[in-house]
């Protein structure tokens, strides 16, 4: 099980599914006074922000180790924020385009601002580990 989560990329992807639940509250929770597409947005910077104290302290906890000032963190966490914009975009053109294509079934229909989250995750989390192993914290040794 250790060789298992040695692999960056696996952890990486785990703290990603709890960035996801953290997106899915978010959203869950801002829909009940936001408009779907608001919550959405709003949603993505909680989960940005959450991904990246879990992703600095679990996954490249070696690079954290290495940038102990709060200069440096706050630099990596501006980079990190930056990579996620970058990787927002297909991410966020994803649910667009999903959201556009309702489906005819009431309960798919009532679910489909959730689902429609998926397609987009998927896609960014390619994104943001490319950004965050070779930039954001590309001064650990993995």
């Amino acid at each position: 099980m250790r060789r298992i989560f040695k692999h960056t990329f696996l952890r990486f992807a785990i703290v990603g599914g709890f960035g996801f639940l953290v997106d899915l509250t978010s959203m869950a929770l801002l829909s009940i006074w936001l408009p779907h597409l608001a919550a959405r947005g709003i949603a993505f910077w909680v989960a940005a922000s959450s991904n990246w104290w879990w992703n600095r302290s679990i996954t490249f906890r070696e690079a954290k180790q290495s940038h102990t000032n709060k200069k440096a963190a706050a630099l990596q966490f501006m980079q990190f924020l930056g990579g996620s914009v970058v990787a927002f975009i297909p991410n966020w053109g994803c649910y667009l385009i999903l959201m556009s294509q309702p489906p005819a079934n009431m309960t798919l229909a009532l679910l489909w601002p959730y689902l429609a989250m998926v397609p987009g995750i998927l896609v960014g989390l390619v994104l943001n580990y490319a950004f965050s192993r070779f930039w954001v914290f590309s001064s650990a040794k993995l």
